[in-house]
């Protein structure tokens, strides 16, 4: 029936749809998923730019986590299935990480605006990501829908521990999930994994040295605000670039350079952004 379902999608194919539909799962893809939390951090909301990146990070964790243990096979090869983009299509099957990144994003959006629009735009996403993955090819419908019930539930999960860890003032609290996830480096020891606990490692730890030391305000002018935008991407995608350049190729540089990444994002832009903002104020 699955497949059938699948077949039934892609009798309508066409050369826009295929473009279409490969620009909208680009959007369930980690890049797109990394500059918007970084953008919200930076420039929007801090508060709610720390509990979108932990819950981004997590649920990729539980994702990949899931994939290992479960090791669906994908439709890809299967006869009538057409995919495509299939080099994006790392892992196995359940539950589609695109999907499940693309609802976590939009249910936490929901969660935090409380806008009609935002309910609107953010339940189309998540269907036209979810879409996407059976009209290209590249996962089952049961691998979209679980991706979706996941990222609600694990939201739910996430959001809740790390409201407690900041009211309470015990950051500490956030480790009831990080630990399990540094458990699973002895078990899933491939890139993704060691990436995605090395970015959560640095986001972390950023967490707690700029909430101590720094208190970034993300308020400034709407011209400081493109600066910044631009300047710390920027440097954003020169440390992925130059570490990866510069490291060794290994699961254990990946850690390393994404747990540099995490703190960038959290510390090192926050506070270069501080110190930017009080010379313009000086001038």
């Amino acid at each position: 029936m699955q497949i059938e379902i699948i077949k039934s999608i892609q009798s309508t194919i066409s050369p826009f749809r295929d473009m279409f539909f490969q620009i909208v799962t680009m959007t369930g893809e980690e890049y797109f998923y990394i500059l918007a939390a970084a953008v919200i951090f930076w420039c929007v909301n801090k508060k709610f730019g720390y509990k979108l990146g932990f819950a981004l990070l997590t649920s990729t964790i539980v994702n990949i986590s899931l994939k290992n243990i479960i090791n669906a096979a994908r439709p890809i090869g299967v006869d009538g299935i057409r995919s495509l983009r299939v080099g994006t299509a790392t892992g196995a099957s359940f539950p589609s990480g695109h999907t499940q990144g693309s609802a976590t994003f939009w249910i936490s959006c929901i969660i935090h605006v409380h806008r009609k629009w935002i309910y609107l735009v953010g339940i189309l996403a998540i269907i036209l990501v979810g879409y996407s993955r059976l009209y290209l090819g590249l996962h089952y419908p049961i691998d979209v829908a679980g991706g979706i019930v996941i990222a609600f539930i694990w939201t739910l999960i996430s959001n809740y521990i790390f409201e407690y860890a900041l009211s309470t003032e015990k950051t500490w609290i956030l480790m009831i999930i990080i630990l399990p996830m540094l458990i699973g480096m002895l078990f899933f020891r491939e890139k993704s994994y060691y990436t995605i606990v090395g970015t959560v490692l640095g986001f972390y730890a950023g967490y707690i040295i700029e909430e101590k030391y720094v208190q970034y305000d993300v308020r400034n002018t709407k011209v400081n605000q493109l600066i910044k935008l631009f300047f710390g991407i920027g440097i954003l995608i020169t440390l992925k670039i130059a570490l990866k350049g510069i490291l060794p190729v290994n699961i254990f540089s990946d850690l390393l350079r994404y747990f540099i990444i995490g703190l960038w994002i959290t510390v090192g832009a926050p506070l270069i952004f501080k110190r930017f903002t009080k010379r313009l104020q000086e001038y």
